[in-house]
């Protein structure tokens, strides 16, 4: 089937082209694309060995190592389904995964033994012996990795395999309710790639810093952005982001393009030291999964002076939708730039009905990168199609040049007498308070207006300040009704985020809303 549009042969491409050229580095291991092709296809006939077969599901928990990307190849060249699990998970989360994907196989990190044991006895549906264990402690009942490995043929397997088949099952991060599987298909990766191609030049000798956990949909994307360019893939390990060491990474291996997410960046910005490292090898960087605020943007464009700086939006459910390039990135403050190569985006009210110019709207898009369904909820599926059009709760709007603004989520919409209020917007000016490190502002109840605005504070190390002093930085820079009432202070570690730093807001407004049978 060499006309399809699957992730494997596009790699395969690269290792044709490219055989004895280093695609992946991790810590001091360094894989050639021959390599990484024939540990692809042993992982291929060695899980179906197993007994599994064309679409059939594996779970993956895994911390970030090389063996996540021979593993993520060779199930695509059995047409078998990955099932990545984010390691932060506690037991039962990773029970109901693997449960709601229907997944048949667990290959794990030695690490997570002792999560997966006390649910073992409830994940009937994966074989006694289909465990597989990455690492020196293989409990008995599973197989270690190597063995895995050096017991399965390194032949090309001969399954036949279609682009609309299924690539992986990506888990959103559930902050709206219980994680939802996203069917991703062969073809929409294949074009989230080409998309990426045609947007950021990307070339064979680029060397890409992969930081984010390889369980997350834009380290899948990324990875296999480079390596279908015949590019290099170097895998930061998990274990919290070092931004020392990320410079020094930077500086020792000649990266030239990575992503981050805002948290990140503003790391790396803060530290007293970080002139003192050679980050001119970068060539593109971009920040994603939250809005990048202006004045990080503006740090982070002087830092890495060389540098082209994209902003991109997208999900795991759509792929990739908008990207702001780097010529826009001062000129359009906030934006998120235009859709890709691809891609149509709208911006519809609550009655389905497209919004004027400069109104803000539910985001839309269709395009050849979206998921095909949620797996196993056809209620949830309807609910996020509108025909063609894919939706996934964030709210936005256009300006007259066609560029877009993401304003929030829906669901995060503060209304407080009446008004919409969209907590970016205040973050965005509160960002610039010279104590201020991390913030979030959330709706929390108010007998009088329904809703009233709360600004949730991270202070940078040895800083002081009120609740008066943050307020009062507010004056003249947004309307009365869109200011704090009130602020409440956190130590960093007590910030709810994601695994890819991304803040929550809905475990901070829980407390607040505890006992309530409306929380709006």
């Amino acid at each position: 089937m060499s006309t399809e549009l699957l992730v494997h042969r596009g790699i395969k491409l690269s290792v044709d082209r490219y055989p004895d050229k280093v695609a992946v580095i991790f810590k001091d291991k360094r894989i050639t694309y021959s390599e990484l092709n024939s540990n692809a296809n042993r992982v291929a006939n060695g899980i179906t060995a197993m007994g599994l077969r064309k679409g059939d599901k594996v779970g993956i928990l895994l911390y970030n190592c090389s063996e996540i990307v021979e593993i993520y190849y060779g199930m695509a060249k059995a047409g078998i389904i990955s099932v990545p699990i984010n390691f932060r998970l506690a037991g039962p989360e990773v029970e109901y995964i693997i449960k709601n994907s229907d997944s048949k196989a667990l290959i794990m990190g030695e690490e997570f033994v002792e999560t997966v044991d006390p649910i073992r006895s409830n994940l009937e549906m994966i074989g006694k012996r289909n465990y597989v264990v990455l690492g020196d402690n293989t409990p008995d009942y599973a197989v270690g990795y190597e063995d895995f490995l050096a017991t399965a043929s390194d032949t090309e397997p001969a399954v036949e395999i279609r682009e609309t088949d299924p690539y992986f099952i990506g888990y959103t991060s559930g902050t709206t309710g219980f994680p939802k599987g996203s069917i991703m298909p062969h073809r929409s990766i294949y074009n989230i790639v080409i998309s990426h191609l045609i947007g950021r030049g990307v070339l064979p000798d680029d060397k890409y810093l992969l930081i984010m956990p390889l369980f997350h949909s834009n380290s899948v994307w990324h990875s296999n952005l480079l390596l279908f360019i015949g590019g290099a893939v170097y895998i930061y390990p998990s274990g919290g982001f070092n931004p020392e060491e990320v410079l020094e990474i930077i500086q020792k291996e000649k990266i030239t393009c990575t992503n981050m997410v805002p948290t990140m960046s503003n790391l790396i910005l803060n530290l007293p030291d970080k002139d003192r490292f050679d980050v001119s090898s970068m060539r593109w960087l971009v920040s994603s999964s939250a809005p990048l605020l202006t004045k990080t943007k503006e740090e982070l464009c002087s830092f890495f002076k060389h540098s082209k700086l994209y902003e991109g939006y997208g999900s795991t459910e759509t792929g990739a939708v908008t990207c702001l390039s780097p010529e826009d990135q001062l000129r359009k403050v906030r934006s998120i730039g235009k859709p890709y190569f691809g891609q149509e985006v709208r911006l519809l009210d609550s009655d389905g009905k497209d919004v004027a110019v400069g109104e803000v709207g539910e985001l839309y898009s269709r395009g050849p990168t979206q998921m095909t369904e949620y797996y196993n909820d056809p209620e949830k599926t309807k609910n996020a199609f509108m025909g063609e059009w894919l939706g996934v709760g964030d709210m936005a709007m256009m300006d007259e040049e066609g560029y877009l603004y993401l304003v929030d989520r829906k669901q995060d919409m503060i209304i407080s007498g009446g008004e919409n209020i969209y907590p970016n917007e205040i973050e965005e000016v509160l960002s610039r308070h010279p104590k201020i490190h991390e913030l979030a502002v959330i709706g929390v109840p108010d007998e009088k207006w329904g809703e009233a605005v709360k600004a949730v504070v991270v202070l940078k190390p040895g800083e002081e300040a009120t609740e008066e002093e943050i307020m009062k930085f507010c004056k003249g820079k947004l309307a009365g009704y869109k200011k704090p009432k009130s602020v409440d202070f956190l130590s960093a570690s007590a910030m709810p985020k994601t695994p890819t730093g991304k803040i929550l807001r809905r475990p901070l407004k829980e407390a607040y809303w505890k006992g309530k049978k409306v929380k709006i």
